[in-house]
């Protein structure tokens, strides 16, 4: 095999682990057959029926989520010996409606369910608008499906559809829906058959239904076309599976990279059809395509119906396999070309309406200006009738501005009269206009493009009436001054036009910086804070106050159990039912997909639920419910700063659960490091004393009669010694315990500090008799309130570190001072001092110092003393030290007691 031959070790390493990934995926997932027809009546139940008694008779757990048999008796008797999900009866404005039970489903779990029309709509109140989500549900619970479907619901076919029978279809089903099934069986008769089982009342059972649908639907010109379009789609289905299987014996899979598919959409009717047309055409190429959208400020002149019209527009595209784009621009043409280049688009798909001659003339239209200027990009013009234009935006005399606005029109024309009116005599005609045009600049700034025409148009009657001769009186005698007027009048629509549009580039742009402003704000303070708890509270501050909403957020608990981590609210109470909203951000957080209000997944919710998807899963979920009753969907500009919000929430929520982890771990290593080094100290320093006190009761035992007296008494004396010192091992090791868990309750009250000073020398008098001892106490200091019994523990823990580890014959000083506003207490000796760089490790548990350093002695204490100094300290709120005498030689332990002197 030569080298051009040769597979990629690469490519073969990524296609086996892309091959291993989607075996995984496709084990947990159900499979869905999916039984495809021409129309109604071809037989398509009755297969899917015979199909699932088939499994049953294999052993298949089989059941029936729901059958539409429309009163055919040979469907009927098909459903016999076949399990019956009950259905689920909702009552909808007084009717009660039978529906899918997709929670019984789900909890009956059985192998395959039988699901009959998958474009079916469901009744409001459902979990899912459409069934064929409840499909994908079912799927993804690893059930698989059997269900049905005519080709007049496919999405991309249903204006092909309504242009062969005359009859829109609403209920569609996305392709990609059908194109990811696993199976799809075609089930097919021929038109003459079909006519015949109409007639015989096998499809439709009333007569007048029958009648109705052999003037219609059921035209044997139409079925023909069905058919046709069945059997095209079926094949095209057949073809990309060829590609696939081809793909997996070495050669390309995926989109062709000759062609990228470019369609224009807009507020109108026609866009759904030009998606569609983009659909079909990709499909036959194999091509990507993206839907792109040009925002502009006619878009701000939209009326609610428009804007919806362009969000339904773009939501369709994305559920038929398209990007979407929206993208800021002035001009549509020079907008839509300069993507189209830089995207590398070699196919842009326009649509044209029918509109009067002069308004192409004048304005011309978005086709003939990408046809001008596509240069080597293919331009696609679909044709469409006067009923695919009607333009959804407002027209000026019909806009949303309030009426308050427009009545600054005639008062600021009024105050421009009033003050020019005067100077009448002395000043030229063109000044007057002059000050009129600054008043409509001024309206069309701060009111917008109604207001300034209608100033416009009071100005030129106010020229005319006032300023021009005859005065008072509406009537133009000369040409020049007809010719002024109507200067005049186009001089004003043209500023009061520009300058609305700039008004409403600077609104736009305002936005755009404030969401920018405020998403590097959230950001910053996401990146300057930590903790889940913090960030998840910015993170709802800035949401509620962007998107004038009250925010919810929740996280899985260590069960996975969403549980509410934060309510960013300002009203008391909401009308809602917290179990419901509860099971809604539930779903968003299984599935990873946005549900509640205005989505097509529980729609009634009174909220929209996010997911936080991070790198490594679903992190929590954000819900946010407008403050205002009256929204009943966010606007698509909204969804979309809302997911970005989610988006870096989730990012920063996964870095604070990472530090967690680390932090957890680290202190998990701690431990372990700790109960190693316990477990090394107390091994050794509880064999020492357990070795005496055994030998020398052993001795006692075995040779009691033998020995004498004084020998007796001095094994006793080593057995109680080394007994003692078990003891307070043990008592140092739970004292340290106690200070580390915050267990220990301070039991204050009022003390001389000499007092306590003296009664620790005299219980650590026998270990400093090899020792000079040396006190130096200030005199006059003040009562001080703390625990007497913990604070003289710890000098005698100092007092003992001192006799231990200084040689005999070295001097120890105690000295207790003020040093303002703090009482001072030093334990110092002249021995060798401490090591360099261990003044603060001597304090940790179960230090001993530098084995170099203290050749030749024993360690006694376990390394709990000073540790237990700290603790003791601490909990005072005082703070002790160690350093080495200025002089040279010698060890000096401060801290400050946390005082309450009287007064």
């Amino acid at each position: 095999m030569n080298d051009e031959t040769r597979p990629d070790p690469d490519e073969l390493l990524s296609r086996i682990t892309a091959e291993e990934t989607q075996a995984q995926a496709e084990s947990k997932r159900g499979k869905l057959k999916i039984f495809f027809g021409a129309c109604a009546g071809v037989g398509k139940t009755y297969t899917m029926l015979s199909a699932g008694k088939q499994a049953l008779s294999e052993g298949v757990d089989v059941v029936i989520g729901l059958i539409e048999t429309h009163g055919r008796e040979d469907t009927k008797k098909l459903l016999e010996g076949l399990p019956i999900i009950p259905d689920r009866e909702v009552q909808y404005r007084g009717t009660l409606i039978k529906e899918f039970d997709l929670d019984a489903a789900l909890l009956r779990k059985p192998q395959l369910i039988l699901l009959d029309e998958l474009a079916h709509t469901n009744a409001p109140g459902s979990r899912h608008p459409k069934r064929w989500q409840d499909v994908q549900e079912l799927l993804e619970a690893g059930i698989s499906v059997y269900t049905t479907i005519n080709v007049q619901h496919l999405e991309s076919l249903n204006d092909v559809v309504a242009r062969i029978t005359g009859v829109w279809v609403k209920e569609t089903v996305p392709d990609d829906i059908f194109d990811k099934a696993d199976e799809i069986s075609l089930v097919d008769i021929p038109s003459e058959e079909l006519l015949k089982r109409l007639k015989e009342g096998k499809v439709y059972i009333a007569a007048e239904a029958r009648g109705r649908a052999a003037q219609n639907f059921f035209k044997k010109s139409n079925l023909i076309a069905l058919r046709e379009l069945a059997l095209r789609r079926t094949a095209e289905r057949v073809d990309a599976l060829m590609d696939v299987y081809k793909s997996s014996d070495g050669g390309t899979q995926g989109w062709s990279g000759a062609d990228r598919i470019l369609v224009c959409i807009g507020p109108d009717q026609l866009s759904a059809k030009l998606v569609r047309v983009a659909k079909r055409m990709s499909s036959g190429l194999k091509s990507p395509w993206t839907a792109i959208y040009v925002e502009n400020e006619r878009h701000y002149r939209l009326s609610k119906q428009g804007q919806e019209a362009v969000e339904r527009t773009l939501r369709l595209a994305e559920r038929m396999g398209g990007k979407t784009e929206i993208i800021q621009g002035q001009k549509a043409s020079e907008d839509v070309l300069a993507y189209a280049r830089a995207g590398g688009m070699t196919k842009i798909i326009v649509g044209k309406t029918p509109r009067p001659r002069w308004r192409e003339i004048l304005y011309g239209t978005l086709a003939d200006q990408l046809i001008r200027g596509s240069g080597a990009i293919d331009v696609y013009v679909v044709a469409g009738d006067a009923e695919d234009r009607k333009p959804l935006n407002s027209p000026f005399w019909k806009t949303q501005t309030p009426w308050q606005f427009y009545m600054s029109a005639p008062l600021v024309t009024a105050l421009c009269t009033a003050v020019m009116l005067p100077f009448r005599p002395y000043v030229e005609r063109v000044d007057v206009v002059m000050t009129y045009l600054i008043g409509i600049v001024s309206i069309a700034v701060r009111y917008g493009r109604g207001p300034s025409l209608l100033a416009t148009a009071l100005a030129a009657l106010a020229i005319n009436f006032f300023f021009v001769m005859p005065y008072y009186t509406l009537k133009l005698t000369q040409e020049q001054r007809i010719i002024t007027l109507i200067v005049t009048l186009m001089t004003g629509v043209i500023i009061g036009t520009q300058t609305s549009r700039l008004r409403m580039q600077a609104i736009s742009a305002r936005k755009r910086e404030k969401n920018t402003s405020t998403l590097f704000g959230m950001s910053r303070e996401l990146t300057a804070n930590r903790g889940k708890i913090p960030l998840a509270q910015i993170a709802a501050q800035y949401m509620a106050d962007v998107l004038d909403s009250d925010v919810f957020l929740w996280f899985p608990d260590e069960k996975g159990h969403l549980q509410t981590a934060i309510a960013e609210t300002e009203t008391e109470a909401h009308p809602i039912d917290p179990v419901r909203e509860e099971s809604v951000a539930n779903w968003a957080f299984t599935h990873k997909q946005n549900a509640g209000l205005g989505t097509d997944t529980l729609p009634s919710a009174k909220a929209l639920y996010v997911p936080l998807v991070g790198s490594g899963g679903v992190v929590g979920v954000i819900g946010v419910m407008p403050r205002d009753p009256a929204i009943d969907a966010y606007a698509g500009d909204d969804i979309e700063l809302l997911e970005t919000f989610a988006t870096i929430t989730a990012s920063a929520l996964e870095r604070a659960i990472a530090a967690e982890m680390m932090e957890k771990t680290i202190v998990e290593a701690e431990s372990e490091k700790l109960r190693n080094i316990l477990l090394s100290s107390v091994s050794h320093d509880l064999r020492t004393p357990l070795a005496a006190i055994t030998g020398a009761a052993s001795t006692l035992l075995i040779e009691g009669g033998k020995i004498t007296d004084e020998y007796k008494t001095e094994l006793l004396r080593s057995i109680h010694e080394e007994g003692a010192r078990l003891a307070r091992m043990v008592t140092n090791l739970l004292d340290v315990s106690s200070l580390e868990s915050g267990s220990v309750k301070l039991n204050k009250e009022l003390y001389f500090i000499e007092e306590l000073i003296g009664s620790a020398l005299m219980r650590v008098e026998a270990k400093l008799g090899r020792h000079k001892v040396v006190t130096n106490i200030e005199h006059g200091l003040p009562l001080l309130r703390m625990d007497g019994l913990l604070i003289e523990q710890v000098l005698i823990n100092l007092l003992e570190n001192a006799a231990e580890y200084t040689p005999p014959g070295t001097t120890v000083t105690i000295s207790a001072l003020t040093v303002k506003p703090d009482i001072h207490v030093i334990v110092s000796d002249n021995g060798p001092g401490i090591p360099p760089g261990e003044e603060e490790r001597i304090f940790d548990k179960f230090y001993a110092g530098d084995p170099a350093h203290q050749a030749g002695r024993e360690q006694k204490g376990g390394g709990l003393g000073l540790a237990i100094c700290r603790g003791i300290i601490h909990a005072h709120g005082g703070k002790i030290w160690a350093q080495n005498a200025a002089e040279g030689g010698g060890a000096v332990y401060l801290y400050i007691a946390d005082q309450e002197p009287r007064r």
